[in-house]
């Protein structure tokens, strides 16, 4: 055999083409879903607001926030401060206004030991007390909120002090505005009452003038027939006005006209 014999030959290589240029924008597939960009993040408040509305819908902001609160009630048993088992964090909420506009806020506490959280109104100045321990809270029980604090130069030494004052100015807001809308009710009252007196009196004074006015009728016509027999059996002639039907008809006018 010859030294090529049994040998295979390798393939000839075909020259390639060399690489087009591309263009991505026409080169790449229409149909690929990019990623979309992440939704712009979100304030604390906005967080918190979104938690607290998992569980009381009807609270529309968070106008403060405490890290740390224990709830005890008073017993009037015993006559002391008792733990309820409620403890977390604390939020002054504001509220959707009552159905006639006053304003509304509250206090929740969201339980780090169980599933039950606290709530409670702020009904204004005069269910509130402060002590050095506690933020009082009186309704159909009184509640005493312990706001967990440390001495200066701790961040959270002005917690229970900003806390308090946040408070009495929102119970202010409640009672301003449950004034405000009071005096609306009292002021939209006394004028309905004015308008209907008015309408009244006008009627009064009406009907007063014509009876006068069929009085004197009357009696003048008493004194023209007294001496007139047959009038007297009879009455009105019948081609003498009807009086009466002429009162009450002027009468209906004057309804109408103050009416």
């Amino acid at each position: 055999m010859g030294p090529n014999k049994g040998r295979s030959r390798a393939p000839h290589s075909q020259p390639q083409a060399p690489p087009q240029p591309s263009d991505y924008e026409t080169d790449a597939p229409h149909n690929i879903d990019y990623p979309p960009p992440p939704p712009p993040g979100r304030s604390n408040e906005e967080l918190n607001l979104s938690v607290i509305r998992r569980h009381y819908a009807h609270v529309n902001a968070v106008h403060y926030v405490a890290p740390y609160a224990v709830l005890y009630a008073f017993s009037l048993e015993t006559e002391q401060w008792e733990k309820v088992g409620v403890e977390g964090s604390l939020f002054i909420c504001g509220l959707v206004p009552s159905a006639v506009g006053v304003e509304r806020y509250g206090v929740v506490i969201l339980n780090r030991r169980s599933m039950d959280n606290f709530y409670m109104d702020i009904t204004g100045p005069d269910g509130l007390e402060f002590t050095d321990e506690y933020i009082i809270l009186q309704g159909d029980q009184v509640y005493g909120l312990w706001i967990f604090c440390e001495p200066p130069p701790s961040s959270t030494a002005n917690i229970r002090a900003e806390c308090v004052a946040k408070i009495q100015e929102l119970a202010a807001r409640i009672q301003a505005s449950q004034a405000a809308v009071d005096q609306s009710t009292d002021t939209a009252s006394i004028t309905s009452d004015q308008a209907l007196s008015s309408v009244s009196m006008g009627r009064q004074l009406s009907l007063r003038e014509l009876f006068g006015q069929q009085r004197t009728q009357d009696a003048a016509w008493s004194v023209v027939n007294h001496h007139n027999t047959q009038a007297l059996h009879q009455g009105y002639q019948p081609g003498q006005p009807d009086m009466l039907n002429q009162l009450f008809m002027r009468a209906h006018q004057d309804y109408n006209k103050f009416g």
